[in-house]
């Protein structure tokens, strides 16, 4: 991956630094997410009657199909694509015009389980894996099956939690 310099030229970087800053920047969309959230829970947008639904989830009104969730798979993520049931998805975004969709996932398991249990039942539900490679604290996988092309960039946060920030995208 290259990157743009502040003097015009560009500077390579690794796979593992490319994972790193999308930890960053999907960390920090966590947190817009989560800004969101209480955001459109003051202003009542959504309102409706009472519900124990924990789920939340926002449309932008300005016609770029896109919508921010929580708590959810979203409905354009394949059917066949494996999540355990231990984990918890944290925020998501789809973006309907581009055929993207984004989720972070925690799961209550080290990172090398998380990796293992990717590099198995991936390929069990037709899944190919272009890619696999990390550290013992960042890992990615690529893959490509089920009409999209993905990646995975899997954390490990500490205390047996690791996390992951999905991206599919539509073929």
């Amino acid at each position: 991956m290259r990157l743009p310099r502040g003097d015009g030229t560009r500077s390579r970087i690794s796979y593992p630094e490319a994972l790193h800053m999308l930890s960053l920047v999907l960390n920090r969309m966590s947190a817009v997410f989560a800004a969101l959230s209480i955001v459109l829970a003051l202003t009542g947008v959504g309102c409706g009657g009472a519900s124990t639904d924990t789920t939340d989830a926002a449309t932008a009104d300005d016609g770029s199909g896109i919508s921010f969730g929580k708590g959810e798979v979203p409905a354009t993520v394949p059917a066949s694509f494996p999540i355990p049931d231990e984990a918890v998805v944290g925020t998501t975004l789809v973006d309907a015009n581009r055929g993207l969709t984004e989720m972070v996932l925690t799961f209550p398991a080290s990172l090398s389980a998380v990796v293992t249990y990717y590099e198995e039942n991936l390929p069990s539900r037709g899944y190919e894996i272009s890619a696999s490679d990390g550290s013992g604290s960042q890992w990615g996988i690529e893959f490509e099956g089920d009409g999209v092309s993905g990646t995975i960039a899997i954390n490990a946060e500490g205390n047996g939690i690791s996390s992951a920030a999905v991206q599919l995208t539509s073929t």
